[in-house]
């Protein structure tokens, strides 16, 4: 009884929250992402998430534009009152047009977030890495998956 007591308590104390980030990158051609997130954090050690975007990829004189689907789920092993550390465990499914690339991505990512107050996050990912499958020639791709960082905010209410 009293574990499934704790357990009430612990889900009751979820907070969820919603924002939206912004990439820039360099991988053989000029890339932005725009993702939008919500989630809940669970506590002040994990959160579980999901997001959808856009990807927009120019080589070239060619340029391709697709959309995303994905989830995280958020560890922060170190915190103080107003910087967090974060590791993400992170999935995406690429949905591009005919001339481009289906995929999928799977790996870890490093995050800070900066706590601005009790509502508002500003958070900065960077260096993912993992596992790349696409249906074209150069992949699959196990390693960096990418040479940009985001830059996004989160609300939680």
């Amino acid at each position: 009884m009293l574990v499934l007591s704790l357990a009430c308590l612990e889900i009751k104390a979820q907070t969820p929250y919603i924002g939206g980030s912004v990439t820039l990158a360099y991988m053989g051609g000029f890339q932005s992402d725009t993702h939008f997130y919500g989630g809940y954090e669970f506590n002040d050690k994990w959160a579980l998430g999901g997001c959808v975007g856009l990807n927009l990829l120019a080589v070239e004189s060619n340029a391709v534009a697709g959309g995303f689907l994905g989830a995280y789920l958020r560890y922060t092993p170190w915190h103080n009152d107003i910087l967090y550390t974060d590791i993400k465990w992170r999935t995406e499914i690429l949905l591009r047009d005919e001339e481009g690339v289906d995929g999928a991505d799977i790996g870890l990512c490093g995050s800070l977030r900066f706590r601005i107050n009790d509502h508002i996050d500003i958070f900065t990912d960077f260096i993912p890495v993992g596992v790349r499958y696409a249906n074209d020639d150069t992949y699959p791709l196990v390693g960096i998956l990418g040479s940009g960082c985001s830059l996004g905010l989160h609300y939680r209410f």
